[in-house]
């Protein structure tokens, strides 16, 4: 079931979102499942991921996958460098990405997460 919603959400993702809410929404769904900060508006978590991998997640091309990672930047949401992302608008951020975790099934996690930095 949590596969299917998973699935469902991608699907949506890739065939009826614009490109600045397919990224948003990816850059949360990541944070959630690495354990964002219930209370933290502002946080880091490591992202190993390339532009390239970026576009072929999200069905875009490289040049518009850095148009928007500067364009979620110079709104102050997210900041997407050095293997790392950092939220500084953790709710601007779910409100641009269409985010709702419901979907994720978030008390059915693995127990061992990634180390999120809380930034401010």
């Amino acid at each position: 079931m949590v596969d299917a919603a998973i699935l469902s959400q991608w699907i949506v993702n890739v065939g009826r979102r614009e490109a600045k809410v397919r990224i948003a929404h990816l850059l949360c769904e990541m944070a959630s499942r690495l354990g964002a900060p219930a209370a933290a508006n502002s946080f880091s978590f490591p992202f190993m991921v390339t532009q390239v991998q970026l576009a072929d997640a999200t069905g875009l091309t490289t040049v518009h996958v850095n148009r928007v990672l500067k364009t979620l930047r110079e709104d102050g949401l997210a900041d997407v460098r050095r293997r790392e992302v950092t939220v500084h608008d953790w709710e601007a951020l779910v409100a641009a990405g269409d985010f709702n975790p419901n979907y994720l099934q978030a008390d059915i996690r693995p127990d061992e997460r990634l180390r999120i930095v809380q930034t401010a």
